[in-house]
């Protein structure tokens, strides 16, 4: 196996392999975490620490790399490799039924619908096989527990996985060697439950961008733009809605009329008629005001 830490003065000897779990999810909460050592606990923080009580108890050793498993487990396991970079603690190791040692991660939560592991959870345990050999193990197969199914997900290792595995390795080195934090995930659901997600603040460094792109001087109390026009939306039972950088306008199910946002000054909406929240957010961003009517043109209230 070749050296896949970069020779580059200032980086640690190793990376957790907690951290390339990180990595996989949201590379930017990876950046946050372990470079910039920025840290907030959260629920699921907090329920992951108390699934893993059964394996932090106590710590207990490997048997000889040669020796035979029997019944025997180990639990609490730390070990690393200087040559990959990586250092884990493996939550349970067990002989496996070809003799070899199978390490079992254990996780809070449950796998995908299809009954794979999620991406993040898989590539932490290939590290954890990865590591065991190195330290000289026979490893083949490496388990996932998910305490919600109280089930195992089992992960056959072959040179394939090996490759991605590495192929994952060298991209955390090469951001964790950057000055610049990776960019925050766009409109994901992995947001909303992400401990640092008020540090990170995805939704808000999005909107400045957007900002900045599209109005880089003040706003101006006319409209800048001579092609720029309002937008009434007097159908009533309508919603408007956006996609793919236009403002779509919707009744019964069909689509009633569609602009380009760039060509929109503001939106007016008279009577019964719903935007949703994609499109408010979207308006917002931009500097697009929205006004509401009553059905007779009465103002209303605007944002």
């Amino acid at each position: 196996m070749t050296l896949v830490r970069p020779d580059l003065p200032g980086l640690p000897e190793t990376v957790p392999a907690r951290m390339v779990n990180e990595f996989v999810y949201c590379r930017r909460l990876f950046y946050l975490e372990w470079v910039q050592s920025r840290f907030a606990t959260s629920h699921d923080v907090e329920e992951g620490l108390y699934v893993h009580r059964v394996v932090d108890d106590g710590r207990s050793d490997l048997p000889v790399a040669n020796e035979s498993w029997g019944t025997r487990t180990a639990t609490s396991v730390w070990l690393s490799s200087a040559r990959m970079g990586i250092a884990g603690r493996l939550d349970l190791v067990q002989g496996g039924a070809d003799g070899g040692a199978v390490p079992v991660d254990y996780k809070k939560g449950r796998p995908q619908d299809d009954g794979r592991p999620w991406p993040s959870d898989r590539v932490q345990s290939l590290l954890q096989a990865l590591l065991l050999r190195e330290s000289g193990y026979e490893c083949t197969v490496a388990e996932i527990w998910y305490d919600e199914t109280r089930r195992r997900v089992r992960i056959e290792i072959g040179d394939e996985e090996v490759e991605e595995t590495l192929g994952v390795l060298r991209d955390v080195w090469s951001v964790a060697a950057s000055d610049v934090a990776p960019a925050p995930l766009v409109d994901s659901p992995k947001c909303p439950r992400c401990s640092l997600v008020g540090i990170c603040l995805p939704d808000e460094i999005h909107a400045l961008a957007v900002r900045a792109q599209s109005r880089p001087v003040p706003r101006r109390v006319m409209a800048e733009s001579v092609e720029s026009r309002p937008v009434y939306v007097m159908l009533q039972g309508s919603t408007v809605g956006v996609r793919r950088g236009r403002l779509e306008i919707f009744h019964d199910g069909s689509a009633a009329a569609s602009y380009r946002l760039i060509d929109v000054s503001q939106v007016c909406l008279q009577g019964n008629v719903s935007i949703t929240a994609q499109a408010m957010r979207e308006l917002l961003a931009r500097e697009v005001p929205v006004l509401w009517f009553s059905y007779g043109g009465w103002f209303s209230g605007l944002a």
